[in-house]
């Protein structure tokens, strides 16, 4: 499951902070360790980080240096167990994305970051894809199943997801099975 997609400056400053999954932590201290972690890499040697890995989570990172002198980091954080080129690739859609629609906004950002937020409405379809593709026929089959009520499966959907992408499942999954 994605839980969390970042978009942030490499000094920290955090510039999109998407939320989907059922972890949330506090955006600034996640940016700044982010960030650190990037700075750290670099000054090992290592360049750049790929991926984040612990014990129940990970993040995958992707850097943007379309703009050398204030290059972005993306990352997103997911369960341990998920496809890491998949969301390899998902984070190179979103930064394609992000950084296609809002280059002239980032030459000559003055530190407001409301001129990034139409991009959220990219960030959940991109991601409602990625979930819709995953889980939502495991989910119908789980409400079709007559051995789970409705409201357990609703119950697992919002434990699992950000309230906003679990109203948004469950809409698709009784639309389904009004069909």
């Amino acid at each position: 499951m994605i839980h969390n997609v970042y978009i942030l400056k490499k000094t920290g400053e955090s510039l999109i902070h998407g939320y989907y999954g059922s972890i949330e932590v506090d955006e600034t201290l996640i940016t700044g360790f982010l960030s650190a972690i990037s700075s750290f890499a670099e000054e090992i040697g290592a360049e750049s980080v790929e991926s984040l890995v612990m014990k129940n989570m990970k993040f995958v990172y992707a850097m943007d240096t379309s703009l050398p002198d204030d290059p972005l980091i993306f990352a997103v954080s997911v369960d341990r167990e998920e496809d890491e080129q998949k969301i390899k690739e998902i984070l190179i859609e979103i930064k394609e994305i992000f950084v296609g629609k809002h280059k002239s906004d980032l030459e000559d950002w003055t530190g407001d970051i409301k001129a990034f937020a139409p991009f959220y409405n990219d960030l959940d379809v991109i991601v409602w894809e990625y979930v819709v593709n995953k889980y939502l026929k495991a989910f119908h089959k789980l409400v079709t199943n007559k051995e789970q009520t409705i409201d357990e499966v609703i119950s697992l959907i919002y434990h699992l997801f950000s309230p906003k992408i679990a109203q948004k499942l469950i809409d698709q999954i009784l639309e389904k099975i009004v069909q």
